[in-house]
Formats: structure tokens, C-alpha cells, sequence
């Protein structure tokens, strides 16, 4: 249905501005700059910091042959009012499969090969804008390479022309105090005075009345000047294929092809510009930008260097951190495409507006890709309520996609739910995704844009009636540990000569302090240690199993005991592999990571001198195993030194004093041996014991100390397999600050 367009002034402003940025988006394609050939080839629009996107027949000469496509080819764009210098890195589709999809010979080239041309889809082609070399930004400002007149700011790179007393990461020209930007999600500026168009992610079969067509060929494209030359009204008139078709008042003008489709209703670019009816009257066709997510590795053209093995997802991740960063982080007089979205309508209240879905994508963009397409259009379906009925033929490969889904399916009453319950399904597909096997360098800032996003969308849900907000709160991420906690009771039982009674719990882990109690001991008195630890092994089992279920992997299995108990070998225990009555029962320490923490850390929040140690040591950039022995026992071993003893601590050594210092001086990673010397001298093989284990834990993904668990599980699961070596009787003492295991355990 075709939704009418707001009419107030404001509105009809926003429309204007609006059309003046897509104005300056706009280039001219043309030959390299210093070229002969002086003629216009077509229009493209910049999508993203650096690259613009346009039509793949704009490359083919009207005699049939390529151009601008060869390997180390150049091309000029005019953008920013200038010519600069650019190549054809996407072709969709590929020069070389172009002349086998139209049956025709590749070495027969005429003008009815350029016509046949355009009958091929997508018909659609990505340019990179190449650097200007020994530029200035600004007078005063420092030299070196520079794209367009403004300061590149590399990927892993300083940030050239940063104000005094901005914050690190904050784009040049943003107010001290603005939000910081991370390098790596805003790799370069748009050309000076233009930036990229926004987008659309909803693709309908029936577009709003009025559409705009921005085209060039006039004089200063790409720098917002002579805004009505560059622009002509059209109507939507249906749809050919792949292909939307236009009815415009006048023709459309040559060198169009490659422009944007503006979508006034929504301040959206929703398709490129492709042809013009040869019949010389009003209308043309465009590409939907729905084709562009048919983008992939095979389109690369040789020599280029492209954007990587997932080229869709990472152009979409550079234009939502560019329009996030240009709406929250630059100071000046300039309207971003979202202020003026908003701008368009009236807000309601609980409708999901412009600033959301700028805020959403933004967070959506940091979060690793769906392992499986399917599970999108799983969560889309889950959130509509409509399992099993098709949502339309275009495949869904990102998250983004899911949300442009919803914003096409969802009712605008419901709007606001909808998108925060997908959100909220995405970040526990996202958890569970890092959980089972993400590689740990990029799993921690993975992790970190999980919780941003459940953090926002927590935040947002406060707009919510009640009975929306317990829904989107009930979403919770898969299990990722059990904890066991065994707690001793503050009196002693004189029948049983004073022996320490305890009780224990047993609790499902989502992170963060988020504990579920699963099972507990009832009684009153308690039992003695070895009398909880089988009513325990009793219990432990079937949550295991049920956890392991839900996460899709094996969670860890954590074990809070009190100091004197911590040499216990609890990786021992022999649970069943399943729920069959004659299941294996193998050690648990060759099934999944097994850690122990401090049960006397039972407190709401953590102490600070553990806290500090902790986020110290997990964020040193490497591991190192420090040998601890009398008297200093491991002290100073400084960040990301993880203290290993061959002595024997706990279970009647006369030791459990220097575990109780350790963990009263805040350590939170320790190793110790369930078995070690009881003597203060260390024998021979303590030496190579020590050596063994660090050349162990340090090798592959071991050189971090979040990759402790994990690792220690493999080369402990080697070594109980084969009946020896060091790993087999280690203990890990891991007891994360930050998730804390909480009062009442």
C-alpha cells in the first residue's frame, strides 16, 4: 500500500535538504584525470567513506568495448567539485561472465553487444575513490597523505587534525567530550562537502508516490551546487524483474545511469538509476538495492583489493558507522540524513523512529555474521508470530536485513516491541555464536558489542507497557556455565567431632552475574564434604546436559569451594556423557573446561582490589606463567602473570593459609597441582613440570588469559586420555570480577 507523504512545512523542508544531500552524493564518471577523452560516462553516488556505488554498464563503451575495468585502471570521478582519481573493483556482474550470459562471442564487440549489455542483472558496480597524495586538510594542518582535503584516519592509524582536548577515537572536528570513535569502524572521510546517501533496508513492492530521481551531467557535481538541475521527479510504475520502473514528466537525461533513487516519504535512497525509455518520453527503469545483496567475492575484479570474504556485509558495517558517527559526533551547522528522517513525520509515541534504527544498525554492524542466513528469517518469523509462512524471496544474509524485514512487516502499533524483541534474539544468537568456538582475539570485542546492544535495548524497552517490557526481558542468551557452590555452615557438629558441615547449590551461568538456581541442599545441618559432593554429582548431571542443549556446545563447569578445599580434584568427577542409564562416565575434565572460584566471593559486588586485579590481568595482551614458591608464593607477578604452583596447597597440607592470602590479595587466575610436593624444596622435576605447562598453555589460542579454560580443557583432556602428562592433575583458579557469582549461593 502506498503511504502518503507528510505535508507541513517542515516537512517539505526536510524534503529539500534532503535532496540537496543526495545532490552532493552524486558524482560524474568519467575517464582518469589527464585523459583525452573528456566525455561523461555516468553518475554514481558514494555509499560509504570511499566507495560509490553506480551501474556496471556505465563501464562499457557505447562501441561494445570495456572500459575502466582492466587491472591498475583508472578512472576520474567528479566529487567534491573536483576530479579524482578512482577504479572499478565490483562488477555485477563480472566483465568475464557478462558476454557467457548473453550467448554472445567475447571477441565480437559492437553496438549491439553495449545494448545486450543492459539487459544483464544486476547491472550494478562499486568504485573505490583513491587517495590524493602531499595534501593539506586545512591551512596549518599536518602533511601526508590525505583523501579529498581531509585527513585519512587509517584503519589501525593516528587521527590527523584531532582537536585539543577531544577524546581518543573522536572524529576531527568534534567537540571535547564527544563520543569516542574506534578507528576501525570509520576507516576514512567522504570527500569535502558531501557524504554518503542513506541507504534503505526496506524493499517493498510498492514504493510512495513521489520518488525522486537525482542525475547528473551538469557543471560542480558532487558538491551540492545547482541542487534543481540535478534532480527530477518520478512516480513509481511498478516493477519489471529485477528492475523498478519510473514515470517521470520529462525524459531523463543522458548520463543518468548510476544516480540514485530517493525515496522522499522515507529519506532513502531506494534504487540506481539505470536507463531511460529510448521512446524519448518521460520514465526509465532503476536497479532495486535489494540486487546488492548478491554482492560476494566472485564480482572482485583482478588486482583489486575489495572488502574482504563477506564484501556486502562489511560496505553495509562503513555506511551505518558513517552515518552514526556523522550524526553523534561531528560539531557543526550541518543537518545528517537522520536528523532530517525524523523530521519528515510526526513521532508517535512507542513508534520505532529514524534515531533508532540509526542506533540499532550501528550496534548490529559490531556483532559477528549469522553462522546461517536461515537463522534470520528464523528470528524474523519468531518475532511476527507467522512460523512458516514466507516472508518474500530475498535471502536474508545479515542481521540488517532482519530489521529491514521487520520494518516492512511490522504493524506500526507493535513497531517499537517488534524491533526490540529481534534485537534482543539477535544478541542471544550472537552470545551463543561467540560461546561456541569464536576465535578469542575478536571473541572479547565480540562480547563487548553483545552487551552493548542488550544494554540499549534494556534501556529502550522503559518506552514499553508492561507486559512488552517482561517479554523483551524474558529473551535471555543460552547458558554458558554451571556453577557448583559448595558453602561451609558457620557451626560444627559435636556428634560428628566437629567436623566442618556444608551446604551446596547448583546454578545455571548467563554472564555478567546472571545465575539461575537449578538445584540446592534443603537440609538445615548440611553434610559432611564428601556426603555434599555426592548429592552434588547426584544433581550436576542432568543440568549439564540440559545446558549443553541449549547452548549447542559444552559449557564450563565452574566450582566454588571454600580455600582449605581448593586442591580438590573436581575435574575428575565422572559424570554421565548423557541421559541413557548406561552412559560413559568420563572425567569431566576431558568433556568440557573445569575452573574453580573463591566461594567465600559471595558478595553483590566485587571487592576492589579483586576487581582491579582481575580487569588487569584479562586485559594484559599476553599470558605469562609465573613459577610461585616460598616465600614470596607468586606476589608481584604484575599484569597478565598467572602464578603456577607445584606444591601441595589445601586438602590437609598445612598450605591452605597461602591460598587464603592469594585470594585476600585479590588474585583471581591462579594454576596449582591436585597432587604436588608437600616439601618446601622443589625436586628435579619440578623444573621441567613448570617448563612443560607454559610451552603447553602458551601454544595456539593460549597466549590470553580469557583462553585459560579453554586451553587448559584441551591439553588436560590430551593428557587424562593418555594417562600422563603435566596437564593431567592442574587446577585452575579463575574467578571473573565481572561475573561475579553473587550472595546466597
Amino acid at each position: 500500500m502506498r503511504v502518503p507523504i507528510e505535508s507541513s512545512e517542515a516537512a517539505d523542508y526536510a524534503r529539500y535538504q534532503l535532496c540537496k544531500l543526495a545532490a552532493a552524493a552524486t558524482v560524474d564518471i568519467r575517464a582518469a584525470p589527464g585523459s583525452e577523452d573528456g566525455s561523461l560516462w555516468g553518475s554514481g553516488f558514494l555509499v560509504a567513506p570511499e566507495w560509490v556505488l553506480t551501474c556496471a554498464h556505465v563501464f562499457v563503451h557505447p562501441d561494445g568495448w570495456r572500459r575502466g575495468t582492466a587491472p591498475g585502471e583508472l578512472i576520474g570521478v567528479v566529487v567534491g567539485g573536483r576530479t579524482v582519481p578512482g577504479r572499478v573493483e565490483y562488477s555485477m556482474p563480472s566483465p568475464d561472465s557478462t558476454a557467457a550470459r548473453m550467448g554472445r562471442d567475447p571477441e565480437v564487440r559492437d553496438e549491439t553487444f553495449a545494448e545486450a549489455v543492459m539487459q544483464v542483472g544486476p547491472d550494478l558496480a562499486l568504485v573505490r575513490l583513491l587517495p590524493l597524495r602531499a595534501e593539506r586538510a586545512v591551512a596549518g594542518a599536518p602533511g601526508g597523505e590525505a583523501r579529498y582535503g581531509l585527513p585519512y584516519a587509517a584503519l589501525s592509524g593516528g587521527r590527523p587534525g584531532a582537536q585539543p582536548g577531544a577524546q581518543p577515537g573522536a572524529l576531527p572536528g568534534a567537540r571535547p567530550g564527544a563520543q569516542p570513535v574506534p578507528d576501525r569502524t570509520h576507516p576514512a572521510r567522504p570527500p569535502a562537502g558531501s557524504e554518503p546517501v542513506w541507504l534503505g533496508d526496506r524493499y517493498d513492492d510498492f514504493l510512495d508516490q513521489a520518488v525522486l530521481l537525482s542525475a547528473h551531467g551538469r557543471a560542480g557535481a558532487g558538491s551540492g551546487e545547482d541542487v534543481d538541475a540535478a534532480l527530477l521527479s518520478a512516480e513509481f510504475a511498478g516493477r519489471n524483474g529485477q528492475q523498478i520502473l519510473l514515470g517521470t514528466p520529462t525524459p531523463i537525461r543522458r548520463g543518468a545511469s548510476g544516480g540514485p533513487v530517493l525515496h522522499l516519504g522515507r529519506g532513502e535512497v531506494v534504487g540506481v538509476v539505470k536507463a531511460r525509455y529510448r521512446s524519448g518520453t518521460g520514465g526509465g527503469t532503476a536497479v532495486s538495492l535489494d540486487e546488492l545483496h548478491a554482492l560476494s567475492p566472485e564480482h572482485l575484479l583482478p588486482g583489486a583489493a575489495g572488502l574482504g570474504p563477506e564484501p556486502y556485509r562489511e560496505l553495509m558495517r562503513l555506511h551505518d558507522a558513517w552515518h552514526w558517527h556523522r550524526h553523534h559526533g561531528i560539531d557543526d551547522e550541518r543537518t545528517s540524513w537522520t536528523d532530517l528522517q525524523r523530521a519528515l513525520g510526526p513521532a508517535r509515541f512507542g513508534a520505532w523512529g529514524a534515531l533508532d534504527r540509526l542506533s540499532a544498525l550501528w550496534r548490529l554492524a559490531d556483532l559477528p555474521a549469522p553462522r546461517d542466513p536461515e537463522v534470520v528469517e528464523r528470528l524474523v518469523h519468531q518475532v511476527l508470530d507467522i512460523q512458516g509462512r514466507p516472508l518474500g524471496a530475498r535471502r536474508l544474509r545479515d542481521w540488517r536485513d532482519g530489521h529491514g524485514l521487520l520494518h516492512r512487516q511490522a504493524a506500526p502499533e507493535r513497531a517499537l516491541r517488534d524491533m526490540l524483541l529481534y534485537l534482543k534474539l539477535v544478541a542471544r544468537e550472537a552470545a551463543a555464536d561467540i560461546g561456541a568456538g569464536a576465535d578469542a582475539g575478536e571473541g572479547a570485542g565480540a562480547r563487548t558489542a553483545v552487551e552493548s546492544l542488550e544494554a540499549w535495548v534494556a534501556e529502550r524497552a522503559g518506552e514499553l507497557p508492561p507486559r512488552q517490557r517482561q517479554e523483551i526481558r524474558a529473551v535471555r542468551r543460552a547458558p554458558v556455565s554451571v556453577l557448583v557452590t559448595f558453602d561451609k555452615l558457620p557451626f560444627l557438629d559435636p556428634a560428628a567431632g566437629s567436623v566442618p558441615r556444608y551446604n551446596w547449590t547448583v546454578r545455571r551461568g548467563y554472564g555478567k552475574g546472571e545465575w539461575e538456581h537449578v538445584a540446592l541442599d534443603q537440609s538445615y545441618a548440611g553434610g559432611s564434604f564428601e556426603e555434599a559432593e555426592a548429592q552434588v554429582l547426584q544433581a550436576l548431571a542432568p543440568q549439564l546436559l540440559g545446558a549443553d542443549a541449549e547452548a549447542q556446545t559444552r559449557v564450563r563447569l565452574e566450582v566454588a569451594l571454600p580455600e582449605e578445599r581448593q586442591a580438590h580434584p573436581t575435574y575428575r568427577w565422572e559424570l554421565p556423557a548423557s541421559g541413557r542409564a548406561t552412559a560413559a562416565r568420563p572425567p569431566a575434565g576431558t568433556v568440557r573446561p573445569v575452573v574453580h572460584r573463591d566461594a567465600a566471593r559471595a558478595g553483590p559486588e566485587p571487592e576492589p582490589l579483586w576487581r582491579d586485579r582481575w580487569r588487569r590481568m584479562s586485559r594484559a595482551p599476553r599470558q605469562r606463567l609465573v613459577r610461585a614458591a616460598p616465600p614470596g608464593w607468586g606476589r608481584g607477578a604484575g599484569d597478565g602473570g598467572v602464578p603456577v604452583f607445584c606444591h601441595a596447597l589445601g586438602d590437609g597440607s598445612g598450605r591452605a593459609a597461602v591460598v587464603g592470602q592469594l585470594l585476600d590479595e585479590g588474585t583471581a587466575v591462579a594454576l596449582w597441582r591436585a597432587g604436588g610436593h608437600q616439601g618446601e624444596e622443589c625436586g628435579e622435576d619440578c623444573a621441567a613440570y613448570h617448563e612443560e605447562l607454559a610451552a603447553l598453555l602458551a601454544d595456539g589460542a593460549g597466549t590470553v588469559v580469557r583462553d585459560l579454560p579453554e586451553r587448559l580443557h584441551e591439553v588436560r583432556r590430551e593428557a587424562l586420555e593418555a594417562g600422563r602428562g603435566c596437564a593431567a592433575d592442574v587446577i585452575l583458579l579463575y574467578d571473573d570480577a565481572d561475573d561475579t557469582i553473587g550472595a546466597g549461593g
